[in-house]
């Protein structure tokens, strides 16, 4: 995935061209990952089947210092049906509060459908990658 947004950054204004960015995507069966994936890369709704096993375009996870504190985009998907929970008890339910005061994070009502809430969702991404760089690099001087 982190492919495919440094792939698109040219073409998006709000995301200049990184070097790399490795964006992790998690959640829980029948959540919409797959859909967010193909309405970020193809910018259109794709109709899947659920997807067996996972999705991977290079993935590293590593516990180090260096991943403390990394910017938390979650996207509370599905904000289309009726019965979904607004971004806001989305983040009550899954305790965002408790995340360490140093990682940077954000709670955004979409829809994989019609692709409402990821720009805005992308762009506070973005401003926290931006933030995190900042700090850390301030951090740095300190030492």
């Amino acid at each position: 995935m982190g492919n495919q947004l440094t792939e698109m950054a040219p073409n998006t204004a709000f995301l200049p061209n990184f070097q790399s960015l490795h964006v992790v995507v998690i959640g829980l069966d029948s959540a919409g990952k797959t859909s967010l994936l193909y309405r970020l890369k193809l910018k259109e709704f794709v109709k899947t089947i659920p997807t067996k096993g996972f999705n991977t375009e290079k993935i590293k996870i590593t516990r180090t210092s260096e991943n403390q504190g990394v910017p938390v985009l979650i996207l509370a998907n599905k904000q289309d049906l009726p019965a979904a929970l607004p971004a806001t008890e989305v983040e009550k339910v899954l305790s965002v509060h408790e995340l360490s005061t140093s990682t940077l994070h954000h709670v955004q009502g979409c829809s994989a459908v019609d692709g409402q809430g990821l720009q805005p969702g992308l762009e506070k991404l973005y401003q926290m990658i931006l933030k995190r760089k900042k700090m850390v690099k301030h951090s740095k001087k300190k030492r």
